[in-house]
C-alpha cells in the first residue's frame, strides 16, 4: 500500500509539472517545476525500489538527479546575479548635495 501511494504521488507530481509547463503556467527553468520533478522522481524511485522494478528505479533516479541539477544551477545563477548586483559600480554620492 505504501509503495503504491508513493508511486502515485510521484507520478502526479511529475504530470502536474509537465501540464503546468505545457499550459504556460510555469517556466521550464522555474524553481517550482524543478522541485515537482525532483520530488516526483524521488517518490517514484522509492516506490519502484519497494516493488523491485529496477528499470523504473533507474529512470526515476535519472529524472530526480536531472531535476536536482537544474535546481542547483538555478541557485548558483541566482547567487552569481545577486553577487554581481551587490558589487557593481555605483555612482559616487557627494555629501551635502
Amino acid at each position: 500500500m505504501m509503495a503504491a501511494t508513493l508511486g502515485w504521488l510521484g507520478m502526479v507530481g511529475t504530470l502536474v509539472a509537465y501540464l503546468l509547463v505545457a499550459r504556460g503556467r510555469l517556466g521550464a527553468q522555474s524553481f517550482p517545476y524543478a522541485c515537482l520533478n525532483a520530488v516526483g522522481g524521488v517518490l517514484g524511485a522509492v516506490a519502484s525500489t519497494m516493488y523491485g522494478a529496477w528499470p523504473s528505479v533507474a529512470a526515476n533516479v535519472v529524472w530526480a538527479v536531472t531535476a536536482v541539477h537544474a535546481l542547483s544551477q538555478g541557485v548558483a545563477e541566482n547567487h552569481r546575479r545577486r553577487r554581481a548586483e551587490s558589487t557593481s559600480a555605483r555612482p559616487l554620492e557627494l555629501i551635502g548635495r
